[in-house]
């Protein structure tokens, strides 16, 4: 199948490893807010203890009503972790059959840290792929780089974070 991605990236004034231990925990109800017709996150279920073991899975609810699953598929202290979306119940299911995340973060200098989070999709079939496009492209794109946005007021709230890209 075809896939799909989107790709935004910071900087930001901090250390790696602190970047990297506020985003990996980080509530998700507080930078997923939603965007135009993408739903915000409402809950959290069925996660037990950090987020920080490979194969661990929670129910990610939304404000429309509908769920995914979310599994931890990669967890590489201060430098790299990924997950995959399934199981999706709202819209995004008759376009995509799952999705991959992937955060990075690399220490620039002394205190800078470069953050890069990418979305992959996987469109469901060759008839989805125009649509899939359209919203990875438009709608998600603006809705992980203002969600990027809300993260960084979490990783050093009292000061100034650099542009995004």
């Amino acid at each position: 199948m075809h896939s799909l991605s989107a790709t935004v990236s910071t900087h930001v004034n901090t250390d790696q490893a602190v970047a990297f231990e506020t985003i990996v925990p980080i509530d998700l109800t507080t930078i997923f807010q939603g965007y135009g017709p993408l739903p915000a996150v409402t809950s959290v279920e069925g996660q037990s203890g950090a987020w920080d073991t490979v194969g661990q899975t929670r129910v990610v609810l939304l404000s429309d009503q509908s769920s995914l699953t979310e599994t931890l598929t990669q967890y590489n202290y201060p430098n790299y972790f990924s997950y995959t979306l399934s199981d999706f119940t709202g819209s995004l299911r008759f376009l995509t059959s799952s999705a991959q995340g992937e955060w990075w973060f690399s220490q620039r200098e002394a205190s800078q840290t470069y953050i890069q989070w990418r979305y992959a999709f996987q469109a469901r079939s060759i008839l989805a792929i125009p649509l899939l496009w359209l919203l990875v492209n438009g709608l998600w794109c603006r809705y992980m780089h203002r969600t990027l946005q809300r993260a960084q007021t979490y990783i050093r709230p009292n000061e100034n974070v650099m542009g995004m890209r």
